[in-house]
């Protein structure tokens, strides 16, 4: 069985970040037509919604926003909004290096997007995201998470009476933006471009400092906090659904495939995905649209190539499908 790619978030993360969005004049029904949920249900403890709708949000928030960096400044309202186990464990543990060690263990339940890793070597340590989700994090996905993460770093230091800066420098995998000093300014740190991932260079010497008193009953209730959140967290089938489009965007016979899986009449499916506000066939569109925008920007395959992996039987009908998604043909897109 193919392994599914991680796919899903833990949909109250991006309050703040649609608290951003209406603070500059977006309007809540535009934002909740992107969900297809209220904005109610998208703060129902244990949602987790596939990773094709973290595209649409950030999509919007582009077109609505026309700033490039809107990533960067929804990410400060992050800490001060947004409170959950895992920031919660991040400050009540004894150091950075436990800190860390909790956020790389539970942070890919919150963001599907990213894998974290704790790397050390000659001396130096950094916190690594690798983005291997099933869909890519653009720009300001990247943006939005780093910028809550620096913040979170940053509070635990002073929480401990250290005026200490626990970072020194950040990698980002995206290409320099055509304004190079707005990142810099932002996470008061050092930036650089084009890496193999993204990571944060941490100071190695507060890394390991005793920063807070130990509460070992307080780390296990919050840890147990985290275990039975995730526990409770049962995908839907909207969910499922988009694990299966994940790894079989190229089987034609995808649908019925999907619902002998889970045992469901292809009515009784198309139905139950409805009451969830989505068809199968617009569920599928807009992950051949996003996979489409990855491989197009983010690889050098063939059209004909990309139409093949997206399960287009030609390459013109893949053609029309982004003069419809992206009002140009693929290879124009391309040359963005």
């Amino acid at each position: 069985m193919t392994l599914v790619p991680p796919n899903a978030f833990y949909a109250p993360t991006l309050l703040p970040a649609i608290e951003e969005l209406q603070g500059r004049g977006v309007s809540l029904e535009l934002i909740e037509a992107v969900f297809r949920r209220s904005l109610f249900e998208m703060r129902t403890p244990f949602l987790r919604v596939p990773l094709v709708l973290s595209r649409r949000f950030w999509t919007l928030a582009l077109s609505e926003s026309s700033d490039p960096f809107v990533g960067l400044t929804a990410g400060r309202r992050f800490v001060s909004t947004a409170t959950n186990g895992l920031t919660y464990l991040f400050d009540a543990a004894a150091s950075l290096d436990s800190a860390c060690t909790y956020f790389v263990e539970y942070f890919p339940f919150f963001n599907g997007h990213f894998r974290a890793r704790i790397e050390r070597s000659d001396g130096q340590v950094s916190l690594c995201l690798e983005d291997c989700g099933s869909l890519k994090a653009t720009a300001p996905i990247t943006d939005y998470m780093l910028t809550s993460l620096c913040s979170l770093l940053r509070r635990k230091l002073l929480a401990s009476g250290l005026e200490h800066d626990p970072i020194l420098a950040i990698e980002l995998a995206h290409p320099a933006p055509a304004d190079i000093s707005v990142h810099p300014h932002a996470w008061r740190a050092p930036v650089s471009w084009g890496h193999v991932e993204h990571g944060i260079r941490l100071d190695p010497k507060l890394f390991e400092q005793a920063l807070t008193p130990g509460n070992q009953a307080l780390e296990l209730m919050l840890v147990e906090l985290l275990q039975q959140t995730q526990r409770n967290s049962q995908p839907t089938l909207l969910e499922l659904a988009s694990d299966h489009l994940a790894v079989n965007l190229a089987d034609s016979n995808r649908w019925p495939a999907f619902c002998s899986r889970q045992h469901l009449l292809e009515r009784t499916a198309a139905r139950r995905l409805k009451a969830l506000g989505w068809s199968y066939s617009e569920l599928l569109d807009e992950y051949r649209r996003y996979r489409a925008e990855d491989l197009l920007q983010g690889s050098e395959l063939e059209l004909v190539q990309i139409a093949d992996q997206l399960g287009y039987s030609d390459v013109q009908s893949f053609h029309r499908a982004c003069l419809r998604w992206f009002a140009c043909a693929p290879g124009a897109y391309r040359g963005r």
